[in-house]
This record gives C-alpha cells, sequence and structure tokens, in this order.
C-alpha cells in the first residue's frame, strides 16, 4: 500500500503512477491512501468474485431534474409549480406519470417490462451542496470514510487480485469504487490526462476534496494494459491492438450508441462499456462518470433535453451493442439530488428527493417506491424522500451476488423488488 499523501505530492502525481496510454485512453488504478481497517471485509466474504453479470452505474452528475424526467403530468401541483417550465407532452406510462419526449426508446423498454422507475428515492437530513452530497451517495453516507460503496465490494469480492473486476469510464477517478483492499481503475480518452473540472463544481479546491483518499496505485502499467487487450481483444472486433478495440485508432474507430458522437459523451462512454462487458472477462461494474451537467440553474428547456437525448441513445446503443450479453447487465442511474418543485426563471434550484431507473432484461418494469408529495413541501420548499437511496444500492449489490448488502451497506435497507 502506498502511504499518505500531501495534497501537492497528490496534484504531482496525478496522471502519473501506474498509469499507461493506449490506443489514444488514458488507463490508470487508484488505491486507499491509508492502512486497511479492521473492518474492511476480505476477498470471498461478501460474494462470490465471479457472478457472471455486470452493474452499470451511469451517474448524472450536478442533480438531474427528476420531475421534468418522469413528469406527474396528472398532479395539478406540477404544472402549478412550472408554469413554463413544466413537460406538457411527455411520453405517457399509466395515466400518472410519464417521460420526457426526448426518452422514447426508455419509453419502449418500459412498455417492454425492462425499466424500473424507482420513485422518492433520498436521505434525510439533505445536504444541497454538490460534492457534499456526492460524497454521500459515493460512500453510501459515510463521507468521513471516503471509502466508496462499490469499493466495499471489491474489498469483499476480488480485492487486489483483479484490478479490472470494476471499471469508471470517464475524466476523473470514481470514488464510488475505493476500497480499502482492492484497485479502483479508469479510463478515458487522452484529454483526461489531467482532471477535468465538471462546470457545477465550483472550485478545483471542491474537486480535490472528493478525491483525498485516493492515490495512483504501484500496479505495473504494462501489465494492466496487457490484462485489458486480453480482456477485449479476444472479441471478433479486437484482433489488432487495444486502441483498434476502445477506438483511439482511426482504422477502427468506435461507434458511439445511438448514433451519439464525440469522445465524453454518456454514449460514447456506454459504447466503451459495451465492449468491456462483451469480451470473456467482463468488468463486474463499469461506473460511468462525467457526461452532462445536469445542473440546470438556467436554460433548463434546451439543455436537459439535450442530456435526456443522449443518454436515451446511450442506454439504447448499449444494450444494442451487447446483443445475447444483454441479459448479464443492469443498468442503475444515479445523481446526487434532483431538483426543487418550483421553476426558478429559466432553470431549477437543488431539490432533495430524486427519480432513478433501473434497466435492463432481468428487470421488472413498473413503478417502484412512493412518489414525493409536491404539496406537503419541507421548510426549504422542497420534496420529502420516501425512499433511502440505499436501498437503490441494495439492489444493485444482490444483482452482483450479494447475500448479506447490510455488510456492505452499514446496515440494513429493503432492495427494490425489480430483478427476476
Amino acid at each position: 500500500m502506498t502511504e499518505p499523501l500531501s495534497r501537492r505530492d497528490f496534484l504531482g502525481r496525478l496522471g502519473a503512477g501506474s498509469a499507461a496510454v493506449a490506443g489514444g485512453y488514458l488507463l490508470a488504478t487508484w488505491e486507499w491512501t491509508g492502512p486497511a481497517s479492521a473492518g474492511a471485509p476480505r476477498p470471498g466474504e461478501l460474494a462470490d468474485p465471479s457472478p457472471g453479470r455486470t452493474l452499470v452505474v451511469v451517474e448524472l452528475a450536478g442533480g438531474n431534474d427528476g420531475f421534468n424526467t418522469v413528469v406527474p403530468h396528472a398532479d395539478p401541483a406540477y404544472h402549478a409549480s412550472r408554469p413554463t417550465l413544466g413537460v406538457t407532452d411527455p411520453i405517457d406510462l399509466d395515466g400518472q406519470v410519464g417521460l420526457h419526449p426526448k426518452l422514447p426508446k426508455l419509453a419502449a423498454r418500459y412498455h417492454a417490462g425492462q425499466v424500473a422507475i424507482v420513485e422518492g428515492l433520498g436521505y434525510t437530513p439533505p445536504n444541497l451542496s454538490h460534492f457534499a452530497s456526492l460524497a454521500v451517495w459515493w460512500t453510501a453516507d459515510h463521507p468521513s470514510t471516503g471509502i466508496g460503496w462499490l469499493g466495499t465490494y471489491l474489498d469483499g469480492t476480488v480485492g487486489y487480485d483483479d484490478p479490472l473486476a470494476a471499471i469508471a469510464v470517464g475524466g476523473q477517478p470514481a470514488p464510488a469504487l475505493l476500497g480499502q483492499r482492492s484497485f479502483a481503475t479508469t479510463i478515458t480518452d487522452a484529454s483526461g490526462l489531467q482532471p477535468r473540472l465538471p462546470a457545477w463544481a465550483g472550485t478545483p479546491e471542491a474537486l480535490l476534496a472528493s478525491w483525498a483518499h485516493l492515490a495512483p496505485s504501484r500496479v505495473d502499467a504494462r501489465q494492466l494494459v496487457g490484462q485489458v487487450e486480453r480482456a477485449v481483444g479476444l472479441s471478433a472486433r479486437a484482433r489488432t491492438s487495444l486502441g483498434q478495440v476502445l477506438g483511439g485508432d482511426t482504422a477502427a474507430p468506435a461507434r458511439a450508441a445511438g448514433g451519439v458522437a464525440g469522445q465524453g459523451t454518456v454514449g460514447e462512454s456506454l459504447a466503451l462499456a459495451a465492449r468491456l462487458i462483451g469480451s470473456p472477462l467482463a468488468p463486474r461494474v463499469v461506473y460511468v462518470t462525467g457526461v452532462g451537467d445536469f445542473d440546470v440553474h438556467e436554460g433548463e428547456a434546451t439543455r436537459q433535453p439535450t442530456l435526456l437525448s443522449e443518454l436515451d441513445d446511450g442506454i439504447d446503443g448499449l444494450f444494442t451493442d451487447l446483443g445475447d450479453a444483454a441479459g448479464r447487465v443492469l443498468v442503475m442511474t444515479t445523481s446526487e439530488f434532483g431538483r426543487r418543485p418550483a421553476e426558478n426563471g429559466s432553470g431549477t434550484d437543488h431539490g432533495t428527493a430524486n427519480t432513478q431507473f433501473l434497466i435492463g432484461p432481468r428487470v421488472k418494469g413498473g413503478r417502484y417506491g412512493e412518489p414525493p408529495s409536491l404539496t406537503n413541501l419541507d421548510a426549504t420548499r422542497n420534496v420529502v424522500p420516501t425512499v433511502d437511496f440505499r436501498s437503490l444500492y441494495a439492489t444493485g449489490l444482490s444483482w452482483l451476488g450479494v447475500q448479506d448488502t447490510a455488510a456492505a451497506l452499514g446496515g440494513h435497507f429493503n432492495a427494490v423488488p425489480a430483478l427476476t
């Protein structure tokens, strides 16, 4: 294990350590900066390390507006709260709610029984700061420890033996993957050699604070790249080099899922996820970060539809690319909070409870949880959460073969009964 790093040392080593560039993509491993606590699970204690399934987490950072994503169009309070920003033409699902019109492919999957909508997710007392709330979501409400909820899963399954068991796709490390006895691996395009500051982040100091426990690991970069080559290079489309597999070589460009072009979009990230999952050595977790700025304080009427359209295309492209392997995959969306019910000019302010999706062929489609009241608001004029967000995590961990999810989450939370 590495010794704890100062902030200056950490900055000096970003993009170095065990990072390696292949085919225009940066591959890096990260690890815990301090000694593992006595309570950290050991490999094999939580679940079979090879369940044959993959959980894909799509982080909609910035705070996606759940009310304009899953629209409560039958509720007069919704229209009263949003006289100009309310969605007037949602794709109806059941006479009560509908999906934003930019989500037609997701709506089709819902009607096919492959989308679970989980409403009212949140925690109390709420924190409306981006990074503070993200830290709650990353750590399953243990931000002071810095241990990610999926990092705990990795600790208790593969440990250090498989650095590719979980891969974050995006422009920055994923604190949710940080464990005390395992690696957090990231893949990004070469422009991610230095961290990108999200548009909603505010200051570089806030971003650095979110990585306080992360440091580049000492894994041999050549060995790690070799593992990736074996993982994705065995597929029919990957007979030449890692760069061609991942789309960094012009001779074999990656097809952005659903036709969404450009690196850094959710389509590109999910197209890469499909390539990794489709290999014989599929990761157990793919964590997609940095796919858009969902902090819609202004210009929401044009900004959120674009983001949701990209999400719709990306998810559809992922399952299309996976083909017969789609049954091994569960997609989960997360976001640090939702938006306030009432509009504020051309946008909406930070909110509390939100709606998330579980998507895949093994999902029992429908609505789960309890929709929060739009009239019985808290003192800040926000809705009151009705479902602890860790119930969503318990569902994802159950998908990965964890029977005792309380050990991974630090308490018992009922999984959403949305899996077959």
